[in-house]
């Protein structure tokens, strides 16, 4: 043990007998004292200050009556889809100039599942509508739909695509199954 303190007194004589580095503090205060100054920022572009200006962080105050009223309309709009407007869900739609009716379709499947969802090519076969579960293992919703050739499929648990095995099947052009439906207006005249 006293050999190492030993060394460490002869460590630290050696280092304050050292010669010390020169004393630079005059010539840096020199030098910056013959620097020249610098240009002045140049004023930034109109979208640079607009971007500037959108992503600058900010205190923001929310008035209570307006948090009401702004939550009143996002309620509504979730309640009431068909304020929105324009909703193909809702009523009629344009087809060639006449009216086009729509009929309401139940879909149903028997499935142990915790979500099942619609897709087909009345929603361009984005899995759009949730159905509900009536009971045990039986999902079920009505969709409304107008006239025409549709097909469709169920997505069980958000994955995996399952064809109606009660409703005519027709391939998907990938290996898979989906379903056909075709629906006539009870005014369609009979061919």
């Amino acid at each position: 043990m006293n050999d190492d303190i030993d060394r460490a007194t002869e460590e630290t004589r050696a280092f304050l007998a050292a010669p010390q580095p020169p004393d630079l503090t005059a010539a840096v205060m020199g030098a910056i004292e013959n620097l020249e100054p610098l240009a002045p920022p140049r004023r930034a572009g109109l979208l640079a200050r607009i971007a500037a200006s959108l992503w600058t962080p900010r205190e923001v105050s929310l008035r209570p009556a307006f948090a009401l009223a702004g939550g009143a309309m996002i309620a509504m709009l979730v309640l009431f889809p068909s304020m929105r407007g324009g909703d193909p869900a809702v009523g009629t739609e344009q087809a060639g100039g006449m009216q086009s009716p729509h009929l309401f379709v139940q879909f149903r499947l028997d499935a142990a599942a915790s979500r099942v969802q619609l897709a087909g090519s009345f929603t361009n076969w984005e899995p759009r509508y949730e159905l509900r579960e009536a009971a045990p293992g039986i999902w079920t919703i009505t969709v409304p739909l107008t006239q025409g050739v549709h097909d469709y499929a169920f997505v069980v648990d958000g994955q995996q695509w399952v064809a109606d095995p009660y409703a005519p099947q027709i391939g998907d052009g990938f290996g898979g199954t989906n379903n056909r439906l075709a629906l006539l207006s009870p005014d369609t005249p009979e061919l």
